[in-house]
């Protein structure tokens, strides 16, 4: 691949091979374990597995948190920190019967990697598929395993930190690989790495998980490794609410649900090219500029990061609890984009203070038949905060300022703000089951809501999914709202 970006990995996949594959370790720091061993790694623990008489290790199986553990193969020696490990599954004292050992942990590090210092670091994910192929438009790159992949590269610029992300696929496994071109110290790439992900997964509707390897280099080509750090992590989980999908084929596949849906399958298929069943929308595909600029907000802004974080998350969560989870993440994306910036008042300050305050505190003083307490708060909210805009008015700006017109139903949802997050979180006249499709429809509102202020504060101009569509909320149907949104 001529002019193509190259990266060296077998180095890298050589590293992650030898933890996925070890067996028959030597472990100190606790007696009787026998070499005969396999190492397991699993979606938010690793195991440790063996078989031996309960006699051999007496004065373990009892520890809730076992010692500092060295696990020692000839090609590198791995610890277990202190007090993060434990015996698991049911076992019998006081038998000589051989039984079946699990020592769990979930984080294994190799005693090169020195604490504190700054690295060349490369974080590794695995994948289950080219997740962002046709849906971010990537660049092009080379490996020396004399593989090309196409559109498989992304770069993110985070405050002048340039990141690079690369989707590999290698002895029939996909990984996800993000490198740092600098030396840092754990913590910063880990923050990095943390906004990189939560801006992918957002677009890609994935929360990233399973487990992690944490590659530590002394220089940029990752050609000589000083050392590899394995993590678990929750299982990596597939998010149902996606705000983009160009696959138009998919699209059209969702809308069979409901007769009420028909009207929207038209729309998809007049923008089918010559009634191609597998039809890609060019303009739902992320560019890598905005990724990047979308990454950037959560790397400036820990607000953000946690907001795109739960428009992941939020969708993975019980109907009942979306409505107020949702309202706190625009609550904090609205805050977070016009943090700084000082709002206009109803009408400006000294008319308001000059012409109408006398007025209105002269009518208050005129009332008699109320207590002084009331006197005082109402006077108190007369001079401090009637001039001021509405919580509802701070969101919509955000909307005007973008360039997104807002429907009457997308109002509707800002304007609940108030009664949810004052504690009123479902009707108290109809019963909680009945109430379930009226909080599906204003989950899926809100999310949407909030990926449009991200995408469009990323820089992104084009499609966006209708969820409440998609998912065939009658409601949005019979407005016949549209299943793409131009932003």
């Amino acid at each position: 691949m001529a002019g193509a970006n190259h990266f060296i990995l077998k180095p890298t996949i050589n590293a992650i091979s030898d933890i996925l594959n070890m067996e028959n370790c030597k472990v100190s720091g606790i007696d009787g374990i026998p070499v005969p061993n396999k190492l397991i790694v699993n979606p938010g623990h690793m195991d440790l597995e063996f078989d031996t008489i309960n006699r051999d290790v007496p004065a373990c199986v009892k520890m809730d948190g076992l010692p500092e553990l060295i696990l020692e193969m000839d090609i590198a020696r791995y610890k277990v920190p202190q007090y993060g490990s434990s015996f698991e599954g049911r076992i019998t004292v006081g038998t000589n019967e051989v039984q079946h050992f699990d020592i769990r942990f979930n984080k294994l590090t190799q005693t090169t990697i020195a604490s504190g210092q700054g690295y060349f670091w490369r974080f590794i994910y695995p994948m289950g598929n080219h997740d962002w192929f046709l849906k971010i438009q990537g660049l092009n790159y080379a490996d020396d395993y004399g593989l090309n992949h196409y559109s498989k590269m992304l770069f993110a610029e985070l405050e002048d930190h340039k990141m690079t992300v690369l989707s590999s696929r290698i002895h029939d496994k996909y990984w996800l690989i993000i490198d740092t071109t600098e030396p840092v110290v754990y913590e910063e790439m880990d923050h990095r790495v943390m906004s990189i992900t939560t801006a992918l997964g957002f677009v890609l509707g994935i929360r990233y998980g399973d487990f992690c390897f944490h590659v530590a280099c002394d220089e940029s080509s990752f050609s000589q490794i000083v050392g590899v750090e394995a993590l678990s992590l929750k299982k990596t989980k597939c998010c149902p609410y996606r705000i983009l999908n160009p696959n138009s084929n998919i699209v059209e596949l969702w809308l069979h649900q409901y007769e009420y849906q028909k009207y929207a399958i038209e729309e998809v298929n007049r923008t089918s090219a010559d009634g191609a069943r597998w039809f890609y929308e060019d303009d739902a595909m992320l560019s890598i500029d905005a990724f990047s600029k979308l990454a950037q907000l959560c790397y400036k802004s820990n607000d953000m990061l946690l907001a795109t974080s739960m428009l992941i998350d939020g969708s993975l969560m019980n109907i009942e609890y979306m409505k107020p989870f949702f309202h706190v993440t625009l609550e904090t994306i609205t805050s977070s984009l016009t943090r700084g910036n000082t709002a206009s008042p109803p009408m400006p300050h000294e008319i308001f203070k000059n012409e109408v305050l006398p007025i209105l505190l002269q009518a208050l003083d005129g009332i008699s038949n109320i207590s002084e307490d009331a006197r005082r708060i109402f006077k108190s909210r007369i001079e401090h905060q009637l001039n001021k805009e509405t919580n509802e008015d701070k969101m919509t700006v955000c909307f005007d300022k973008c360039g997104y017109p807002l429907t009457p139903a997308d109002k509707e949802a800002i304007k609940h703000r108030n009664i949810t997050l004052h504690g009123h979180l479902a009707s108290g006249k109809k019963l909680l089951r009945s109430q379930q499709n009226e909080m599906l429809a204003m989950g899926l509102r809100l999310h949407k809501l909030c990926s449009i202020l991200l995408l469009k504060e990323a820089g992104f101009t084009g499609k966006v999914l209708n969820n409440e569509v998609l998912f065939g909320i009658e409601d949005a149907c019979r407005r016949q709202e549209p299943v793409y949104i131009v932003i």
